[in-house]
C-alpha cells in the first residue's frame, strides 16, 4: 500500500511518528530514503525516542550501527550505509542476523532493497518551506492501515 503525507512541520512529524511507531514490532524494516539533509536521521530519531526510554539519540553516520534496547529481547538497530561500499560489508556488521529480532532503520537503503523483503519505505523530499516534508509511504501488504 503507498500513501503520500505532507508535513508543515517538524510537530506534525512528530505526531504522526509517535502513532507510526506503535504499530513496529520485531521483524519490521525501515528503509528512510532522501537525498542529503532532509530528515533520515530526525525521523529516525523520533522512532527510536516514541519506542524507547532515550531522549538524545545521535547519528549513526561514523559508527554505522547504533544498537537501543526495546523490549523482550528486542533491539532497535538504526543504521547509516552511508559509508558502507558494498553488501558483503552490510553482512560483516550483522545487520541481518537474527533479523526476526530487531526492528531495522535503515537510513541510505540501496545496499540492501534486493535483500530485504518487504520493507517499510519512507521516501523524503523537502517542500517548499523551511521544515516541510513530503513524504511517499510504502508499506507491505501484512502492515496494519494507518494514515
Amino acid at each position: 500500500m503507498e500513501f503520500k503525507k505532507n508535513f508543515q512541520s517538524k510537530f506534525a512529524v512528530n505526531l504522526f511518528l509517535k502513532d507510526f511507531a506503535k504499530h513496529l514490532k520485531s521483524g519490521h524494516c525501515f528503509f528512510l530514503v532522501g537525498e542529503l539533509g532532509v530528515g533520515k536521521t530526525y525521523f529516525s530519531q523520533q522512532i527510536i525516542k516514541s519506542l524507547t526510554s532515550f531522549s538524545v539519540i545521535s547519528s549513526p553516520t561514523f559508527n554505522i550501527v547504533t544498537t537501543y534496547n526495546y523490549k523482550d529481547n528486542v533491539q532497535i538497530w538504526h543504521c547509516d550505509l552511508f559509508r558502507v561500499n558494498s553488501y558483503d560489508e552490510v553482512l560483516e556488521l550483522g545487520i541481518l542476523d537474527n533479523i526476526d529480532k530487531k526492528i531495522l532503520l535503515v537510513e541510505w537503503p540501496n545496499l540492501l532493497e534486493d535483500h530485504i523483503k518487504d520493507p517499510i519505505i519512507f521516501k523524503i523530499k523537502f517542500g517548499k518551506k523551511k521544515h516541510e516534508r513530503n513524504v511517499n509511504i510504502n508499506l507491505p501488504k501484512k502492515f496494519k492501515e494507518i494514515h
